[in-house]
């Protein structure tokens, strides 16, 4: 996939990379001199978004910021969720709640402290049947 936009058509540019050394005049140094030049590319800011043209569909683009800052793309406006999977949602946030959480948790240890009690119960009736003999 080329690195262009699909709206305005920038693409990457090429340009240098310029090396020095030595200090500025202005600093009090000799002067700077360029040691090297290598080739570079510039590449634009391109972002992938859904976009929805002019005949209503709705689309994925590569886009530059620069159309997505100025206005020049449209985004979609917020699709309607269907009522059973909005419901599902909310019961699914709703059991990750710190309350629910706070209530699972209390149901958990009474759970444990009614084992436990059955457990000593237990081991109370093999003693006594034990000690009964």
């Amino acid at each position: 996939m080329a690195k262009v936009c699909e709206t305005c058509g920038k693409k990457p540019m090429y340009g240098n990379t310029i090396s020095r050394r030595g200090l500025a005049k202005y600093k009090g140094g000799v002067g700077i001199k360029a040691t090297g030049v290598n080739r570079r590319k510039f590449y634009p800011n391109l972002q992938k978004l859904r976009v929805e043209d002019q005949d209503g569909a709705v689309r994925r683009a590569r886009v530059c910021t620069k159309c997505l800052k100025s206005g020049m793309v449209k985004k979609p406006s917020i699709r309607e969720i269907p009522e059973g999977l909005r419901n599902r949602m909310l019961a699914k946030e709703e059991a990750n709640s710190p309350e629910a959480r706070k209530r699972r948790a209390a149901k958990r240890a009474e759970a444990r402290r009614a084992r436990r009690k059955q457990t000593a119960a237990k081991v109370a009736a093999k003693a006594a049947a034990k000690s009964a003999k």
